[in-house]
């Protein structure tokens, strides 16, 4: 039974190790601390338009996969299955797929797209509430929320026939806020005036016919994913790793040394240290490559720090690039590690706040984590 080591406790890391799991590999995972899971706003979304994706984006990670879109397809689907399963057998209920997406309001009224969601939010899909009545659930005690001007957005810019309804919650603290709501059962309205419901979110125990609203990160939605996916992986901080003959041999954690036989790297871009930002983005455990539009970011010079000021998302484009088996490069473009693999955030070539905010992270971890078990 080969062994894998998954160094990142975030979304990535997660699927690779479902899939390591699924093809019999023994697998560890080790977390420093939660990543950007945490911070999600409940909605995740895949993928737009695949084709077009691997047309013209030749440096996107979908694309250097060097597969066809059929195959892809394929492995997504089999990746979500995956992914449903396990999140509810932890307690959390996912609906939804890649093919398909949907509309969901947040808390300010505002619809946001998503692939997959949250069994509490999936009942809130925009076209599927015309023509009911909504009521949005407010909390007078709570401060950052007002169900009024939500409904209001509703009623304005997406025609639903929605309206505040008010419940108090007498014990909550002074200056509360949406966090205060979180783990406290649903209360129940006086008044059915509405064929749906929608409430902040947060609550347990929703009534039928009523669903949960997006959030603005850090999210509830965060918090349940973050929790559900963290289960099981050992809470230490790898510093370094150690290798022998173009092979790595062990992950290096203070005076912990875990030894495997094939290694995922989902450590995620800033927020996770996956990669280290300033005058010129590293990648530090291991000095791998890191590039932005296919070019190094030392290559880049003046030209790419005047872009960055100019775009302050153009950083979080650069990352780590792979070679069709998510082995990451050198500088010189070169596998330097035969059993290392790379998936997720800490991946250049795309923009991690799109389209394929989770779709990335989904694949490419999924596919890391086969690759990891076969790799010998």
């Amino acid at each position: 039974m080969n062994r894998v080591v998954v160094v990142g406790g975030g979304f990535a890391g997660y699927c690779a190790a479902l899939a390591a799991r699924r093809a019999g590999a023994e697998v560890t995972v080790v977390a420093r601390a939660p990543g950007a899971t945490a911070l999600y706003a409940g909605a995740m979304e895949v993928v737009d338009d695949l084709d077009l994706v691997l047309k013209t984006e030749p440096h996107h990670p979908f694309t250097r996969l060097g597969l066809d879109p059929v195959r892809i397809a394929t492995e997504l689907d089999t990746a979500i299955q995956a992914l449903h399963l396990a999140l509810e057998k932890g307690g959390l209920k996912f609906e939804g797929g890649w093919r398909t997406r949907g509309l969901y309001a947040d808390i300010h009224g505002v619809a946001r797209p998503g692939n997959l969601v949250p069994s509490t939010v999936a009942g809130g899909e925009l076209r599927a509430l015309a023509g009911r009545r909504v009521a949005v659930v407010g909390v007078p005690q709570v401060g950052d929320y007002d169900a009024a001007s939500t409904a209001e957005a509703l009623k304005e810019l997406y025609g639903i026939e929605a309206f505040a309804e008010d419940v108090s919650i007498p014990d909550l603290p002074a200056s509360a806020s949406l966090t205060d709501l979180y783990g406290r059962r649903a209360p129940a309205l006086k008044k059915a005036r509405a064929a749906s419901l929608a409430y902040p979110p947060g609550f347990t125990g929703l009534p039928p016919d009523s669903f949960e609203l997006l959030a603005s990160p850090p999210s509830p939605h965060g918090w349940r994913l973050q929790q559900t996916i963290g289960l099981g992986a050992v809470r230490a901080e790898v510093k370094a790793f150690e290798s022998e003959g173009g092979r790595i041999t062990s992950a290096q954690a203070g005076d912990r040394a875990f030894r495997a036989d094939a290694f995922v790297l989902a450590t995620g871009h800033h927020i996770g240290g996956g990669i280290r930002g300033g005058r010129k983005a590293v990648e530090p455990l291991l000095g791998l490559g890191v590039f932005h539009d296919g070019r190094t970011v030392e290559s880049g010079g003046a030209r790419l720090r005047h872009l960055e000021y100019l775009d302050a998302g153009a950083e979080l484009r650069s990352g780590l690039m792979t070679d069709n088996r998510l082995r990451p490069l050198d500088d010189e473009g070169r596998v330097p590690y035969t059993n290392l693999f790379a998936a997720g955030a800490v991946l250049g070539g795309y923009d991690y706040a799109g389209s394929c905010g989770f779709g990335v992270p989904m694949l490419t971890g999924w596919l890391a984590g086969a690759y990891a078990a076969k790799a010998v």
